[in-house]
Parts: structure tokens; sequence; C-alpha cells
């Protein structure tokens, strides 16, 4: 949803854009000048750079059913929110006094495709409330969005899974569990061959992986003190704006494959 580099007036911009307006005579300088600016204002908003590469990355798996090699959901932050969403589901579970389940329905609409984590239905069966998890890698890291406003990233995700299923309200939990073992394992043999160990009673890979495990593990802290929640209410001129910037992409990938099929020629 980012804008593209160029296409939003800066601060100085819109600046040096009103001081131009608010004059009562302007030099063919400052008129250019002006022009300029009010182009760039009233331009539509352009794609940034990490859409218009997820957007080749689309395309080169719809046409050819290739996928880039390695990438980021393969990153051990993305690994860890795979393997420990349960994990995390049941804690907020326990937190909330109420026992959740993960969401298995994939919700679809013109222009979105979503599956929320948890789903809280009324008595009717109606979608009322997503809730999405987001597994922190480790203490730091949930202690960082204290202070912080929710990352636009996700909520804007938030807002495409309320468009889809009808809901009104949505919470974003980031959730502190424990490192996987396979993962915690994974570090123990880097650990290893980093302090280049002889065997795995070394007195320094022992004392490394105590430190390891002991900041990797969480189960001493209570579960109150591992939950940090964002609430989003339903914006509908972010649906629209979702809505505009995915037929933009679909614009952009028609142009794409034409240009791309032309070369080929």
């Amino acid at each position: 949803m980012a804008e593209g580099k160029g296409s939003v007036l800066t601060e100085k911009q819109h600046e040096a854009m009103l001081e131009l307006m608010a004059k009562e005579s302007r030099t063919p300088k400052q008129q250019e000048t002006l022009d300029s600016l009010l182009a760039k204002k009233n331009a539509p908003p352009s794609l940034g750079d990490t859409c218009i590469s997820y957007l080749k990355e689309i395309y080169i798996f719809e046409k050819y059913g290739k996928e880039p090699v390695g990438g980021s959901e393969r990153n051990k932050y993305t690994m860890k929110g795979l393997i420990v969403e349960d994990e995390s589901i049941m804690l907020l579970s326990r937190l909330d006094s109420q026992l959740y389940a993960k969401n298995e329905r994939r919700h679809t609409n013109e222009y979105l495709t979503g599956h929320p984590d948890i789903s809280i239905l009324d008595n009717d069966g109606n979608i009322t409330k997503i809730i999405d998890i987001k597994s922190s890698f480790d203490f730091a890291t949930l202690l960082s969005n204290i202070g912080s406003p929710l990352n636009p990233l996700y909520k804007y995700q938030v807002q495409g899974y309320m468009a889809l299923t009808g809901a009104s309200i949505a919470e974003v939990c980031y959730v502190l569990v424990n490192m996987p073992m396979e993962m915690i394992n994974s570090e123990k043999k880097r650990i290893f061959y980093a302090v280049n160990a002889a065997t795995e009673d070394s007195p320094e890979y022992k004392r490394q992986v105590e430190r390891l495990e002991n900041s990797m593990t969480f189960d001493e802290v209570p579960i109150n003190e591992r939950v940090i929640r964002f609430q989003v209410d339903r914006d509908e001129a972010m649906i629209e704006k979702i809505y505009k910037r995915v037929s933009q992409c679909r614009e952009w990938l028609e142009q794409f494959d034409a240009m791309y099929s032309h070369l080929n020629k």
C-alpha cells in the first residue's frame, strides 16, 4: 500500500506549494514550479518498489508456476510464526478465558482473498470480529510494539479481513511463546561451530547454550505480560483505498505482460 517514490509531496514541497498559491502574482518560474507541484499532488498514486517486486513474483508463479528460491517466507521470523501459531492461539485463549479455534475458512471477494487467524461469530453465525495473531520472535521484538502505533501493514491487512468477512472490529495480538525446539537445536549447532567447541561439554559452548535457551523460552513470564493488543475499527475509506490499489496492480500486470510478451516476439 506504500506510495511509490516521488509520487507524494514532501512536507517542504507542500509548504512551498501553499506559499506559491498564496501569492497574488507569480513569476513565470514560480508558476512553472506551482504547476509542477500541483500536477504531482493530483497525480494518481504510483506503486512502490516492494509492491512491484511482489507483482513480478505473482506474475512468474501464475504464468510459469515458479517461485523465488529462499525469500521472506523462509526467514527465521516467519518460520517461528508458522510453527507456533497453534500455541499462540492457545495462550491467548488462556488469557481471555475463551476457547479460540484456528479459522480454517478462506474468504474471497472481487478484490481480495484472505484467511483470518480467528473469527468471532454472533448467535446467528455472522462474523463480528476477527483476531490476527503475530507471534513475536523474542522479548525485544514483543516490547518494540509498546509506545508505537500499529504497523500500517497490519492495519491494512485486518481492514482487508473485515472487508471479506463483514466484521466491524479487528484485533492484532502480538503474542510471545517459546521458540520451537527445532529452531533452538538449529541455533545450538551454529553456536557449536562458532565457538569452535571440541565437544558439547565445552564450557564456553555450554555457557552460550544456557544463555540461548534462557532467551528463547518464556514459561516463567506471566501470560498477561506476553500479549500486546491493538484494536482496529472498520474503516470504509481504507477498504476503498485497498480496492483501488488492487485495480492499479491489475493494470500494472497487464502492461507488464504486454511489454514482456513484446520483448519475446
